[in-house]
Parts: C-alpha cells; structure tokens; sequence
C-alpha cells in the first residue's frame, strides 16, 4: 500500500528542528512576553545564555523571518530584536507550551 506523505510534514521538522535548539524557543518566548523591542544584552540576560549561543539563535530566527533586526547609528551602534507578524501568529502556540509545563508541573526526563 503506497502512502503519500503531506509536504507540509517535511515543513513541519524543520520547524521543529529549529525550535528544539538552544535557547531559540526562549527567545521567541521572551520577545513575546516584553511585547517591545529588546536589546541584545537585554536577551542575553533573560535567557541566561552565552553571547556566541544568543548570537547565534538570534540570527537563525532572523535568516527564517521570525525575528526583525533593526539597528541604529548610534555609536557605538544600537541593535534591537522584535518578532516578525509571522512569529507573533506563533506566539500563542508557544505561550501554550509554555503554560502546558508549568501547570502540570512537568519535570520530563
């Protein structure tokens, strides 16, 4: 028996793939919670993460258009992260997780 696999099952992983990396889905979260554009350090402190890790996620999520980068020409210059409108419509998928965990008190293995 021949089964077709959905294409969007294939879009689907690499969603996943994306948001199972370190610190990403933390960042998409916090950026939804301060509903305002956030600094780099600002970020860095609240995921509580390295510069190289933040930095990389950062851009990762700016390369798939979930995240807007604007910088100023302050010096020195001034950069800061807000979620793209398709991330926003992402949001309260991921504030559910979020939600699911803490009111089952989850402690997975």
């Amino acid at each position: 028996m021949d089964v077709e696999c959905n294409p969007i099952f294939s879009e689907v992983d690499k969603l996943i793939s994306l948001l199972g990396k370190s610190k990403l889905l933390h960042i998409l979260y916090i950026l939804h919670l301060k509903e305002k554009p956030l600094s780099f350090s600002d970020i860095k402190r609240l995921v509580d993460s390295s510069s190289t890790t933040v930095s990389r996620r950062l851009r990762e999520l700016e390369d798939n258009n979930l995240v807007n980068r604007t910088s100023f020409s302050t010096r020195p210059v001034t950069v800061y992260y807000t979620l793209t409108q398709i991330a926003q419509l992402l949001a309260p998928t991921i504030q559910s997780m979020y939600d699911w965990v803490e009111n089952h008190n989850l402690k997975l293995i």
